[in-house]
């Protein structure tokens, strides 16, 4: 089974799951929200400059500077969006390179994210470029800067290189999320209390949706959270920062946010229909 056909199953499994629990008119509303969204897969295969991937070096115009922390250390590439080798999404761009940095050296930074802020790029970066055809930085260049800091990796995350190959794919948000009680009108949890009298039933439902939720790495769709959504308490947040942009989800000892978690980046959906990437809330937490 490929990746593609075991995510159709679980989209399958789960819808089967929500039917077989709950009231058909609760199953119909919450399938109204189903979101088609980009699905990657980390793939073994030879990868560029130019490559939708995880890690290594990425394509960067010798025009921009080589982006750096606070303290100007090198950030480090987390993954690497071409848009135009991967699937066409509604309001995503169709052509270009979305770059993500983080910082793997400031023992203070915690993968450059603040959590009194997480909406400043000082830790991290987000980068557009609309044309891949600038002179740009070689892969040797980009090495030069790191020569003082291979050993000083403190927050490193992605420990091998590999290719994101994409596909078109469709969720839902039967979790604990923001998008989750806009649809709803209630809370997950409220949700979910309010519909099952039996524990054991409630107990069981839950334990079934854990294990059928596809909780990946992705362009758009729902995100996921190991411990809360930090727009959850915060209205301007949950206004500001609407649209999941992309999700990196641990995987394997390839990719892994402190005790297997996972990073999520956010933006606003007129930003992005605009291809406007200065305004992007991060975010990673863990187990």
């Amino acid at each position: 089974m490929d990746y593609l056909q075991k995510e159709n199953r679980i989209m399958k499994e789960l819808e089967k799951i929500l039917y077989n629990y709950l009231p058909d008119e609760d199953v119909k509303q919450i399938l109204k929200s189903k979101r088609q969204f980009i699905s990657l897969d980390l793939v073994d295969e030879p990868t560029n400059l130019y490559s939708s991937k995880v890690g290594g070096y990425g394509y960067l115009p010798k025009s921009f500077p080589y982006p750096t922390n606070k303290n100007n250390q090198p950030l480090s590439l987390l993954a690497q969006l071409n848009f135009d080798e991967l699937p066409k999404l509604e309001s995503f761009p169709k052509t270009g390179i979305l770059a993500f940095y983080v910082d793997y050296i400031d023992a203070n930074s915690y993968i450059g994210l603040n959590f009194d802020n997480v909406t400043e790029q000082s830790g991290y970066k987000v980068l557009y470029f609309s044309k891949i055809d600038e002179e740009h930085h070689t892969v040797e260049e980009q090495k030069k800067l790191f020569i003082s800091y291979f050993d000083k990796f403190i927050w490193q995350v992605v420990f091998e290189e590999r290719k994101l190959r994409g596909f078109l794919s469709e969720t839902i948000p039967i979790l604990d999320i923001v998008e989750f009680e806009q649809f709803m009108g209630e809370s997950y949890y409220d949700f979910i209390e309010g519909r099952f009298l039996d524990e054991d039933k409630q107990d069981e439902f839950e334990e079934l949706i854990f294990e059928n939720n596809i909780e990946n790495t992705c362009i758009g769709g729902y995100p996921f959270f190991t411990q809360s959504d930090p727009r959850g308490y915060d209205q301007k947040l949950q206004e500001e920062y609407n649209t999941l942009l992309f999700q990196l989800n641990s995987y394997n000892d390839i990719v892994m946010w402190g005790d297997t978690g996972v990073g999520n980046f956010f933006i606003n959906d007129e930003k992005l229909k605009n291809k406007d990437f200065s305004d992007v809330l991060y975010n990673w937490d863990c187990y």
